[in-house]
This record gives structure tokens, sequence and C-alpha cells, in this order.
């Protein structure tokens, strides 16, 4: 079994997608909950350290007097997908990548404004990209579409001229309708007092029995079959001019909406860049807004194996019950194995699992839920062999599997074949095992026996 593997499987033991499902509830747009749910787990201390300070930061900056921009933005890579490959976009995907780009601008200068006191997080403002061009194409997008997703009349003087064509049109056949609906020519063949549109064209409801006393077509038939829906013979050149003006102002909808595709596509690799630096933003919100609901704090990190935490607390507890008995976990690197002992229900499992996803958490910038001064270690490798590990598929029972486990897990620990490194032996603090109730299942003699063998 491969190291991947063996860390995937920690994983889903530690619940480590379900915090992370949690963490992505905080999240205000789509791309920033996917970051939330796939955040990389950093095997570097420098690069630990960096995703804690952002988090530091973004957590500085939503608690002060000049929150950080609300992070809620439309999902715009199936737009920017399309706009690359020449399509042309609608109406309102135009409005959503101007709506992001606004969106850009105003996070470009609140960086700007707290660089100073938000360094780590302030220093992403190189990476928004070229934000004067951005400003110039919002005002283009922003001047011919309203924030509704509807073009503009004054799009273009064209357009604006055909627009006005068409309401003088349809102005007429409003005169035009209400002196049919008055007219007592109609009275009696008008099955009530209204008309209507069918296929663009404006209709009277006629009483099926006496459409024959109008001449004109009939566009639709009622359910009932007691109603046509007629276009007066009268009306007909008149509904002919309202439908080529509208074809017209469609044609030139169209080529407007072309115009400022192509307006947007040569900015397309850059804004998808921007847009997902707004998505890692909104991810950091994220973690702010966990660490407050944990009442966590960013603990000192190291990559020496030493462990000092001070009022420990599992983040589901946290999450779950208004009252959560505390740990403290310390032990130096001088300390290779740890042996946690006690009755059934007084916490070791989650003790063990406490701990594992400290580990994991540590590594992509969330606060622990622990005491201030808490310290902890950097683990590339994280292990965990916790409950019953029967394999029904491979004929496995719990002691076989649990056997197989630990010898898997021994191979991949004492080859030392670390996420990003090459095979050599493991050093202290490149590698937390977790092993719940080792080799049980079996005799009791045995298994203690079984169990020295392997902690020693």
């Amino acid at each position: 079994m491969q190291s991947e593997t063996l860390q995937s499987e920690s994983c889903n033991v530690l619940e480590w997608a379900k915090l992370l499902d949690h963490l992505a509830s905080y999240a205000q747009s789509a791309i920033g909950a996917e970051r939330c749910r796939s955040l990389v787990l950093e095997i570097n201390l420098s690069q630990a350290q960096m995703r804690q300070q952002e988090t530091s930061d973004m957590l500085r900056l939503r608690s002060g007097v000049d929150p950080f921009p609300v992070l809620r933005f439309p999902n715009v890579a199936e737009w920017l997908g399309r706009v690359a490959k020449g399509a042309c976009l609608e109406a309102h995907e135009l409005r959503d990548i101007a709506l992001v780009l606004g969106l850009i601008d105003d996070v470009q200068r609140y960086l700007l404004r707290h660089q100073a006191d938000a360094p780590a997080v302030g220093a992403m403002v190189v990476q928004l990209g070229p934000v004067e061009e951005y400003r110039r194409l919002t005002i283009a997008l922003n001047a011919a579409i309203d924030p509704d997703g509807s073009m503009r009349e004054s799009a273009s003087p064209e357009l604006h001229r055909l627009m006005q064509r068409a309401n003088d049109l349809k102005r007429q056949m409003r005169h035009r309708l209400d002196q049919i609906l008055h007219s007592r020519r109609y009275e009696e063949v008008l099955q009530e007092h209204y008309f209507a549109q069918r296929e663009g064209r404006y209709v009277v409801p006629i009483k099926a029995e006496m459409q024959g006393r109008i001449p004109g077509i009939v566009h639709d038939v009622s359910s009932s079959g007691a109603t046509v829906f007629l276009e007066p013979r009268e009306l007909v050149d008149l509904n002919n001019s309202i439908k080529v003006v509208d074809l017209d102002v469609e044609r030139e909808v169209r080529r407007i909406l072309r115009e400022l595709s192509a307006m947007v596509a040569p900015h397309q690799p850059a804004l998808a860049g921007s847009v997902a630096l707004l998505g890692e933003l909104d991810a950091i919100s994220a973690k702010a807004g966990l660490s407050q609901r944990l009442q966590a704090v960013p603990p000192r990190l190291n990559e020496q194996g030493r462990i000092l935490l001070n009022r420990a607390r599992h983040p589901f507890l946290v999450l779950t019950k208004e009252q959560v008995v505390p740990n403290d976990l310390v032990f130096d690197e001088t300390v290779r194995v740890l042996i946690i002992s006690g009755p059934n229900t007084g916490g070791k499992t989650v003790t063990l699992k406490l701990l594992g996803l400290f580990a994991l958490m540590v590594r992509c910038g969330l606060h622990l839920p622990c005491a201030p001064e808490s310290e902890m270690a950097i683990f590339p490798s994280v292990y965990a062999d916790i409950g019953d590990a029967q394999d029904l598929a491979r004929d496995l029972s719990s002691f076989s599997a649990h056997i197989t486990q630990m010898v898997q897990l021994l191979k991949e620990v004492s080859e030392g074949t670390d996420v990003g490194t090459s095979p050599s032996p493991i050093h202290p603090g490149r590698a937390l095992v977790l092993l719940d109730e080792p080799v049980t299942s079996t005799d009791p003699a045995e298994g203690a026996a079984l169990a020295s063998a392997l902690l020693c």
C-alpha cells in the first residue's frame, strides 16, 4: 500500500473531510467553498507558518472597523472558458463578469489600505492581475448591461433608435387594440375584453363559434376549445412592422454582445487567475470564521516533533456541545512513543483523533481550539489506525486486518517515504503515527507481547 493511500485512509479515520465540509459552510462563494474542501496540506514549516499568518491577518481584518469586502461572487469559470473559445456570452453572463471585476477592484483598494496591518494577506494584492485594465472593461460592460442582466437601451445609438421605433409601434398597437376591445363590431364576438400575444404577435380572444365573423389569422386555441386567439386582418401590417423591428433589435443586441465578449476574451487568462485568488481569499476568510467559532488560536509551529497543547479541545465537540472538557498534551522532541491508558469512555480515542486533526489543521492554516502559547509540530506524514479494520472482502478478521495494517504502516514509516521527499530514514518529527488499541481482537497475553514489540 502506497503512502498516499495510507494517509488518505488516515484522513478518513480522523474525519478530515467532515471538518472541511464545516469549513466550507463559512465560505461566501462556490469557488471559496470548493477551495475549502481541497485545502493543500503543507509539508514545509515556513509555508505552514504563512498559512497560519494569513488566517490571523484575515481574523484581524474581519474584526476591524473596516471589514473585508463581502466575497460573495458568481462562479464565472464556465463563462470565461467559453469566451476563450470565441463564444458570444449572454447579457447576464457578462453582467456576472462585471460583478466579479468590480469586486476585484474593491479587494485591491482594500488590500492596499491594509498592507501594513495584514502583511500576509496584503501581499496577495499583486496576484489580482491588471486591475487598471479591468476597470476599463468594467466601465464598458456596465455601460451596456443593467444590474438585472438586461441590455441597456443606451448600449449603442442604433439600439436606442430601434428601441424607440419599437416602442412607438407598440403604442400604436395598444391604441388600435383598445379601439377593437371597445368597438361595437367586436362586442358580440369577444370572449373577454383583453388582448394577448402569441408567437410575438398581438391577438384578441374570440368565441370559437364566431371566428368566421372576423377575418384574420388564428394563432392559438384555448385548452377548452371555446376561445380562439385571432389576429384581426386590420392588425397584420402593424404586427409585421413590430416583428421586423424586434428582429432588428435582436440583431443589434447580438452584435453588442459579440463586441463585449471580444473585449473580455483577451483578459481571460489573467481574469481566471484573479477569480482563483478571490476564491483563495474567501477560503482564508472561512478559516477565520471557523477560528472565531472554535475560539481557536494560532499555535507556534516547529519541525522537531515538539508538542505543547494546553486546554486542547476536539473541534467537533466544540461545534456540537456547550461544555467540552479540555486536555493538555505535552511531549518534546526526545519522546518517540507516548502511551495513553485509562478506563473505557475516558476520552483516549478522542484525544488521539484530536491530535491527528491538529496535525492536519496546522498544515493548512487552521487555528487550533486550545489555549494561547500552545505549540504544535509539523508532521508531513500522519498515519492513524483507529477502529475496527475488519475486511470481509479480503477475508480478513479484525486481528488479521490490524496486523496487516501495522505491517504496512511500519514499513512505510521505516522507509520514510514522505510526500515530496525521496526515501530516507524518518527523523523525529517527520511522521505522526496514531494507534488505537493496537493488536486487540486476540489473546490478551499474545496481544500484549505483540504491542510491546510494536512500540519498542
